[in-house]
C-alpha cells in the first residue's frame, strides 16, 4: 500500500547503518539495517545482530529486487517503503501520495503524518538520530537508531 518512491527523487546520495527494534503484538524483533540511497538506486540489506543476512532488497525506480536468506517474516518492501516516506523530499513524498489517491499529508520539521481515507495510516517522529515508527495498519511500531550516517560524492 505504500509506494516505493523512486530513487532519483530522494535524497543526497548516503549511507545509512541503523539498529532496528521492531515490536508487534507482544513480540519484540532487533536487526541492523545498511542502506545505500543515490539516484540510481536504493539499496537496503537486513542483518540479524550476529550479522547473518536476513533480506537484501535493491530498487531502482521501476523494479524492486528482493532476496530472503533467512526464512523469517520481514516486510522488506513496507520497510524500504517507510524509510523513504520518512527521508525523502518532502515535494517528492507529495508527489506520491496524492490527496485524489486518498492520502493527506502533515509534514513538519520532525514529524510525518500520513492517512488513507482519513484512517491513521502512519506517524513519525524523528529526534536526535532516533526516528520512531507507527504503523496503524500494520499494528507495529519501530525504533531506528542511526548509529552511522555518511554522505557520499558522486
Amino acid at each position: 500500500m505504500l509506494a516505493l518512491l523512486p530513487p532519483v527523487d530522494g535524497p543526497a546520495p548516503m549511507l545509512l547503518k541503523q539498529k532496528v527494534t521492531m515490536q508487534a503484538r507482544g513480540e519484540r524483533f532487533q536487526f541492523l539495517i545498511v542502506s545505500r540511497f543515490d539516484a540510481t538506486q536504493a539499496r537496503l540489506v537486513a542483518l540479524m545482530p550476529t550479522g547473518q543476512q536476513l533480506i537484501a532488497l535493491e530498487y531502482d525506480g521501476k523494479q524492486l529486487h528482493q532476496s530472503v536468506a533467512v526464512p523469517v517474516e520481514l516486510p522488506g518492501e513496507a520497510i524500504l517503503a517507510t524509510i523513504q516516506f520518512a527521508f525523502w523530499p518532502e515535494a517528492s513524498v507529495r508527489q506520491y501520495y496524492p490527496p485524489e489517491l486518498g492520502w493527506t499529508l502533515r509534514l513538519e520539521a520532525n514529524r510525518r503524518q500520513l492517512w488513507h481515507y482519513d484512517a491513521h495510516f502512519l506517524d513519525i517522529v524523528q529526534e536526535a538520530g532516533t526516528t520512531r515508527v507507527k504503523n496503524y495498519p500494520g499494528e507495529y511500531q519501530v525504533t531506528i537508531k542511526t548509529l552511522e550516517q555518511k554522505d557520499l560524492e558522486q
